[in-house]
This record gives structure tokens, C-alpha cells and sequence, in this order.
């Protein structure tokens, strides 16, 4: 998709938003509901909810060690996104013009489904429990620990800009300004914190609990047939698992061409694979090979048409345990961008049929459970996501208020006799620059294509 192709379509959804809101407020409605505009976006408010934060905020001193903890974590992770950013703008610098053009457009960096190639139309459902449960578990850390040191909460609700870009605790800010840094600190590094909590509970439940009832079925796994080749005939395609070629087990990649090197052009064999939970026992054809390629030289070697998926064991290990695999945890985070990529995905049709349950999962039906585990996994993903983003040092992110927070905690200790306003217009310029720095390093690798 082009830039002006996504621009486009951008500005008629936004048009279209627009126009809405404006014909809903004509009509009343924002009065009605409370709502009203912050931005382009929409803000609507409510009380409810707000006594069930206070009540959870009571064990006070456990959510100010959680504070505490917090803003230790989100400034070591603060630290390691901006290595990464830097890391990657410096990576994407050295490809060359043909490497850049290749990379990814700024679609990737949309958190649109259906625009964004990462976050299809298919995987809506997931996309919708996962930025639900990562946003209303940020906003009200926000307003527990608000709460825990004798803050006031104004109203809790939800921000939207076409669709729903988080739910939010709206603290009072005046109070919150001339509260103690440390106050502030928690209760702005409690939100990305509590998203890394969340990742990390759904991480555990998705590989030691959902992904450990997982296991290959035996055999060969099929990552495509070609089209018009003997393996399409007969109804072979990516996802199946052939166990038995010429009546001789196949275990491998190797097992399968050395059992082929001794079949003959045109010579009609049996073949057992397995498909949507039953067996296939029927025969194929080989076709001579120079029929797909145009090589003559090739006419006298058999030929099925289907590819290998030599990731599934790999794939299937490394999901099962991330701590332990070296690949473990950047293949969880890499799951999309490899499907996309690459195009196998295990925890989705038609790949998951290579697969089969084991132990007490057998007894739970095949499409629940692969639903239920895909949920873990979208819960993980957005929530690890979610955390990483807001703790970039840049403003209005929760990382940028806590930067924001540092400066001046550091210009005050260095300058001890600058005035408070002095003080406040150091870190406001630090912090712009910093902020649009930032900005610039994550968007550099998603639009250094388009130019």
C-alpha cells in the first residue's frame, strides 16, 4: 500500500468521524452523555467505576511498593526502547536504497485492523479483548495508585478517535502538579507496569499452560501445494501432515525425498496424510519435474509439488519455553511479523491442523481451545506492546511525564538556586526536544521508504 493510497484512506475515515461527531453534538448528545472533545478525539466520562478503585486502593501500603517497583521497571525498560530505537535507525541507515524501499510503509505502525497488515480483519476479536483488557488494566493502575497516596479521581472514561484509543483516569492535575515527585511518579509508571504484569500472566498461562497440551503430529508438514501439481489434485495443501509415502513412514523433510528418489515418472503410489482430524489413505501420481520448472534436464525426475514447513518443531519448542529457548521470547514478540512475513503462523488455520492436543487439552474441543490460547496470546502481545510504548521518554506518554519528572529532579540537585520558573523552563525545553527526538527515531524506519 502506498503513502497516498494510506493518506487516503485515512482522511475519509477521519472525514466521515468528523462529521458524525459534529452531527451528534448538534444533536445533543454530548450534553446527554458527558461527553466532549479533547482534541480531534472524543472524551466521555462517567463516576462509575470510581468507588471500585478506591476500594482496591485501601491496601495502601502494597500499591506504594508497587509504585516504587514500578518506576524502577519502566525506566530500565525506558532505557532499553530508546537503545532499540536508536538501534534500529541506525540499522535501517546502512540497508541499501533497494533494502529500504523493501521495508515495511507506515501501514505497520497504525494500530488500525484491517489497515495494518499485522492486525488483519481475521484476528479482530483477539485485537479487540487484547487493547480492551491492556487499556482498562493501564487506566486504573493509574487510579489505584491515585488512590493509595490520597489523591482525588475526577471521573474515569473512555478516549476515542474513530475507534478506541484507551480508556483513561483523569486525575485532578492541579493537585497532581504540587504532590511530591515521588507521588506523581508512581502513578504515572503504575500504568505501563501493570500492562508488563498483565504480559507477563498471559505469557505464563499461553506457554506453560495452553502451548504445553501442544505437540507435531508426526510426519511431514506441507507448507503449500502448487497449484495444478499431483499434491493439488489430490487435495493436499499447507497445514496437512503427510505420514506415509509408498507405504514407508515419513518422519522429515529427508525421510520424504529419499523415499521419492525411488519412485519413477508417472508411477501411481500410496500416500496417508493426515487432514482436519481424520486420516487420508489414497495414491498420487508423480509428474516429471521439468513440467513445473521448463528444465529438460529434470524430465525424468518425480515430482509431487508441495513445499516443506521445516519450522513447525522449531516453532512449536520455542513457544512451550521462552525463558529456556534462546529464541523463546523474540519469537513470541516476532509471532506477527513472521505470519505476515513468512506466512506460518502455528496458532492459526490452516497450520494449526498439523497439530494435536494432548493430555487433559484433548478433552477441550479443538476450535475453543485454539480460540482461547490465540486470546492468551493477543492479551500478551498488545499488553507487552502497550508497556513498551508509553514508556518511551516522550510527552504525553507516561514515560515522558517520568523523564519529565527526572530533569527536574536532576536540574534542581545541580542548580540549587534557580528560581521554580527557571527550573520548569529547563525541563519544558529538554523535554520538548526529547519528546520529538523520540518521535523521530520511531517513525525514521517506517517512512525512509517514501523518500
Amino acid at each position: 500500500m502506498t503513502l497516498i493510497e494510506i493518506l487516503a484512506i485515512l482522511i475519509g475515515i477521519i472525514g466521515a468521524y468528523i462529521l458524525l461527531s459534529l452531527f451528534l453534538k448538534q444533536k445533543g448528545y454530548f450534553e446527554k452523555y458527558n461527553i466532549s472533545f479533547y482534541g480531534p478525539a472524543l472524551m466521555i466520562r462517567t463516576k462509575k467505576g470510581v468507588g471500585f478503585l478506591r476500594r482496591i486502593a485501601q491496601r495502601k501500603r502494597f500499591w506504594k511498593g508497587y509504585g516504587t517497583l514500578a518506576v524502577i521497571v519502566c525506566f530500565v525498560m525506558m532505557i532499553l526502547m530508546v537503545v532499540l530505537v536508536i538501534a534500529n535507525m541506525w540499522a535501517v541507515l546502512e540497508f541499501t536504497p533497494e533494502q529500504q524501499e523493501a521495508l515495511p510503509g507506515i501501514e505497520f505502525g497504525l494500530i488500525l485492523p484491517g489497515i495494518n497488515p499485522l492486525l488483519p480483519l481475521d484476528y479482530l476479536f483477539y485485537i479487540i479483548v487484547g487493547l480492551a483488557i491492556g487499556i482498562i488494566v493501564h487506566e486504573f493502575s493509574h487510579g489505584i495508585l491515585t488512590f493509595a497516596h490520597g489523591l482525588k479521581v475526577k471521573a474515569l472514561g473512555l478516549l476515542y478517535l474513530i475507534v478506541p484509543l484507551g480508556a483513561f483516569c483523569e486525575p485532578d492535575e492541579d493537585e497532581l502538579q504540587v504532590t511530591s515527585m515521588k507521588k506523581r511518579m508512581h502513578v504515572y509508571a503504575a500504568g505501563p507496569m501493570s500492562n508488563f504484569v498483565v504480559a507477563l500472566i498471559t505469557l505464563l498461562l499461553f506457554s506453560y499452560v495452553g502451548m504445553a497440551a501442544v505437540e507435531p503430529i508426526e510426519g511431514v508438514h506441507i507448507s503449500y501445494a502448487i497449484e495444478n501439481s499431483p499434491a493439488a489434485e489430490i487435495g493436499l495443501s499447507a497445514g496437512m501432515v503427510i505420514s506415509s509415502l509408498n507405504n514407508t513412514p515419513v518422519q522429515t523433510d529427508a525421510d520424504f525425498r529419499d523415499v521419492m528418489k525411488n519412485v519413477s515418472v508417472d508411477q501411481t503410489i500410496p500416500i496417508q496424510y493426515y487432514t482436519e482430524d481424520s486420516m487420508i489413505d489414497t495414491t498420487i501420481t508423480p509428474a516429471p519435474r521439468s513440467q513445473f520448472t521448463d528444465n529438460q534436464s529434470q524430465k525424468n525426475m518425480s515430482f509431487v509439488g508441495i513445499g516443506f514447513n521445516s519450522y513447525v518443531p522449531g516453532f512449536i519448542d520455542s513457544l512451550q519455553h521462552p525463558f529456556t529457548n534462546a529464541d523463546g521470547l523474540l519469537l513470541l514478540y516476532s509471532l506477527p511479523f513472521i505470519g505476515y512475513f513468512v506466512g506460518y503462523n502455528p496458532l492459526v488455520s490452516p497450520y494449526t491442523q498439523g497439530l494435536q492436543l494432548t493430555g487433559l487439552a484433548s478433552f477441550i474441543p479443538t476450535p475453543l481451545f485454539w480460540i482461547g490460547l490465540n486470546v492468551l496470546f493477543w492479551i500478551f502481545w498488545l499488553n507487552l506492546l502497550l508497556g513498551f510504548f508509553n514508556v518511551l521518554p516522550m510527552v504525553p506518554l507516561d514515560g515522558g511525564f517520568l523523564f519529565n519528572d527526572s530533569v527536574r529532579f536532576f536540574v534542581q540537585r545541580i542548580k540549587k538556586n534557580l528560581s521554580e520558573e527557571h527550573v520548569e523552563k529547563i525541563v519544558r525545553h529538554v523535554t520538548t526536544f526529547i519528546s520529538f527526538l523520540i518521535l523521530f527515531l520511531v517513525l525514521f524506519p517506517w517512512l525512509i521508504k517514501y523518500f
